[in-house]
């Protein structure tokens, strides 16, 4: 006998929850379900290759790829949750209009992702940015060119310094990713003020621990440290903000560095929009789900038709050496477990057994700029294989022009590559499109009083 039709709502269109809906509209064969998609934004971004957005290198576009276009067998809702109840099933969605929708569903999947960790530093929600999205991406690209283009334009000699610090907060590898490939973006543009030199640069790496890039090993995050020193930038180790009013930075050590640019990349943490939901949750506030990716209550029993994936789940890691243990948020296993869970799911209608989720890390690959990045493989006979500077760039860039979503982003990424190595990066900053309308505005300012 047919089973009924059932809605399978999966809250989030990012790499875990686009991969789920894909696996979905794929292999469900002749088993009846409505695919309900949610998510704010239209479209789904590749984040691992956002350094390369601000760095000049790949278009901001060629990273995002359309929800709607891609899961045309599903239903896309922009919107956010505003509720979710796991024992009644049910779920209240404001669109972007401000309406509501209620929906009943049978099958809810958790895969919200993770936002920006902050903390209630004074001055840091006026003066800094994230490095979570491509808008932020672009800003930074923007936001570096014009303060060199203001630096240039200044004749006091303490507001070009403090246009021209640029102060990155979290050392992790995405925060050495963005700050490598934007000192190169604002080493470009000051070459090409003549009123501007080198030296007037100075790029900042703060870190409360006593490494950097830790996710590529010991060694490769020591050899990090060093080309990032070797490379001009000012490393401060086991060192916190305690103030940034006034783009005045006030260090743990005591001293105050004057800059107009803070570049936030000091971590994440789930999307509290799960703090609308009762799903059940761990100490990090993840969502618990157990190797199946199903929830799991605090007794350790399912939550019937409940799935967490992603950067917002907790789901134990059975491969890892020392227990307990748990998968990192990475789009590594995020794409995994999207996969896996769409099986999952349609294994759990069908009344067949759902698969555990086993992955043992490929491995770690960073990009420090053109040329130059640490790689870290676990792949096969590359296992524990330590590449550096070209080969290590090059692992990067294969590795991720072949993963990024769509064969029409995989074609447009590598070919944005191709003529970039023919023609140069551009250095002219757009931050005019962020307030386009200004222009408009200032017409009317000549109209006759």
């Amino acid at each position: 006998m047919t089973p009924r039709q059932q809605r399978v709502l999966i809250l989030g269109g990012g790499y875990a929850g686009l991969y789920t809906a894909l696996g979905l509209q794929r292999h469900r064969g002749d088993t009846p379900i409505e695919i309900v998609v949610v998510d704010r934004n239209a479209y789904m971004t590749y984040q691992p290759l956002l350094p390369e957005v601000a760095g000049g290198h790949v278009a901001p576009s060629d990273v995002t790829v359309s929800l709607r276009r891609t899961l045309r067998r599903s239903r896309i809702i922009r919107g956010s949750v505003a509720a979710v109840d796991i024992e009644t099933k049910t779920a209240e969605i404001t669109q972007v209009d401000g309406s509501s929708i209620h929906l009943d569903y049978d099958q809810v999947v958790f895969a919200l992702g993770a936002v920006t960790r902050v903390f209630p530093t004074p001055g840091l929600h006026d003066n800094a940015v994230g490095f979570k999205t491509v808008e932020e991406a672009v800003y930074t690209h923007n936001r570096v060119l014009e303060q060199v283009t203001l630096a240039a334009a200044s004749s006091d000699a303490d507001a070009r310094a403090k246009a021209l610090t640029f102060v990155v907060v979290g050392g992790g590898y995405t925060g050495v990713e963005a700050l490598s490939e934007l000192s190169d973006l604002s080493k470009l543009a000051v070459r090409a003020n003549p009123s501007l030199s080198m030296s007037d640069l100075r790029w900042v790496l703060i870190e409360a621990l006593d490494r950097v890039a830790p996710e590529v090993g010991p060694e490769l995050s020591k050899w990090t440290l060093e080309q990032l020193r070797e490379r001009g930038v000012d490393v401060r180790l086991k060192t916190t903000i305690n103030s940034a009013v006034d783009g005045n930075i006030e260090l743990s050590t005591g001293e105050t560095l004057p800059a107009d640019t803070i570049i936030w990349t000091a971590g994440v943490q789930p999307n509290p929009a799960l703090d609308l939901t009762n799903a059940p949750r761990g100490p990090k506030k993840h969502v618990v789900a157990n190797t199946r990716l199903q929830v799991v209550r605090d007794d350790g029993s399912v939550v019937e038709g409940a799935w967490a994936v992603g950067d917002n789940a907790q789901i134990p890691d059975l491969t890892a050496a020392k227990q307990p243990a748990y998968y990192p948020p990475n789009a590594q296993n995020a794409l995994r477990q999207g996969v896996l869970l769409a099986k999952n799911i349609l294994a759990s209608i069908r009344d067949e057994e759902p698969a555990e989720y086993r992955h043992a890390s490929l491995g770690t690959v960073a990009g420090y700029g053109v040329g130059r990045g640490a790689a870290l493989l676990n792949l096969g006979p590359l296992r524990g294989v330590k590449l550096r500077n070209l080969p290590a760039w090059l692992a990067h860039r294969s590795y991720h022009g072949a993963v990024i979503p769509t064969v029409r982003r995989k074609i447009r990424v590598v070919a944005g590559w191709a003529v970039e190595a023919l023609t140069g990066r551009e250095t002219v900053s757009l931050a005019a499109t962020q307030h386009p309308r200004h222009i408009f505005e200032e017409s009317f300012d000549a109209l006759p009083k």
